[in-house]
């Protein structure tokens, strides 16, 4: 019976050799630039390596390390700042531009969605140099207009003042994201069934009631969706406070995040068994937040069950 399985297993993996072979080279290139950078970054992890000399077991003492670092601990609190308010702006703000969208406007809504997915395509870099010319201390949009309303010249450094850099930050996120979360409400919108709307306002319901009772718990999905990918984004946001800060982090490490952490310290100051800690810290936090999320939905879906 066993000889009979065996002469069945090999005749159909001779029958289904032309399949292996051409998933061969995804599998190879997964393996090599997925499973084991993450595989290697675990193993770092525990290790003290400057990318040079050989690996030096350390235990979790690169772990607690990062955790006794003061830059460390500011950027979690820089990070945790940066993804709440730019998760909550960019996603409230892209629901609430889309039901505008989806209620007032009956042609070219395709119009709207490319218009608002445009910031989207612009490279950071390019994004930063347009906020720089705004918010520059020396010859800024704002502080000319400031200075035009005021009568006195005005060269406030608002990229350097650790007040105002992480909401400049998130205003930047904002800007470049909103667009991509108004494609997915834009879409969730228009899969609700027209006749829902109609039955509620024959039965003299108001706007805000069927958004807060029908639009919304119907959005739940698409809301969750948002929320997930903006944490994911938000966690690990490295590109908008590295080209607006020029890689500084700003005064005092006021816009440092823990992707910029990550980055300079394992290449930077070569010390790679620190960085993959950081990027283990990283992943569970990212991990644990979407757990919450999932349950917190499924509550919701409960409740209005």
């Amino acid at each position: 019976m066993a000889t009979g399985r065996a002469g069945k297993t090999l005749h159909r993996m001779r029958r289904d050799t032309a399949f292996y072979w051409s998933v061969a080279p995804f599998l190879l290139i997964f393996l090599v630039f997925s499973v084991f950078p993450v595989l290697f970054s675990l193993y770092l992890g525990f290790n003290r390596w400057d990318g040079f000399t050989d690996p030096q077991w350390v235990g979790l003492e690169n772990y607690g390390r990062a955790l006794r670092d003061p830059v460390f601990q500011k950027a979690i609190g820089n990070t945790i700042y940066l993804w709440f308010w730019s998760s909550v702006v960019t996603i409230g703000l892209a629901l609430g531009i889309s039901v505008l969208i989806n209620d007032y406007v009956a042609f070219g809504k395709s119009y709207f969605r490319m218009v608002f997915l445009l910031p989207l395509l612009v490279a950071p870099a390019i994004a930063a140099i347009v906020l720089r010319v705004f918010f520059s201390a020396n010859g800024g949009i704002v502080n000319l207009l400031s200075g035009a309303m005021t009568g006195t010249p005005s060269y406030f450094d608002w990229l350097g003042s650790e007040a105002f850099i992480k909401p400049l930050v998130v205003l930047l996120v904002v800007w470049r994201w909103t667009g991509w979360y108004i494609i997915i409400f834009m879409a969730a919108l228009q899969s609700i069934p027209r006749d829902i709307y109609e039955a509620a306002r024959m039965d003299g319901v108001g706007r805000w009631a069927i958004f807060s009772r029908i639009t919304l718990p119907l959005l739940l999905p698409s809301v969750a969706f948002a929320a997930i990918t903006a944490t994911l984004g938000g966690l690990q946001m490295f590109d908008e406070p590295y080209v607006l800060t020029q890689g500084l982090g700003g005064t005092n490490n006021s816009a440092t995040t823990l992707g910029m952490y990550l980055f300079a310290t394992a290449f930077t100051r070569l010390n790679f068994g620190v960085g993959s800690a950081v990027s283990w810290y990283i992943f569970a936090a990212v991990v644990i937040l979407t757990l919450l999320y999932q349950a917190g939905l499924k509550r919701l879906r409960g409740a209005s069950a």
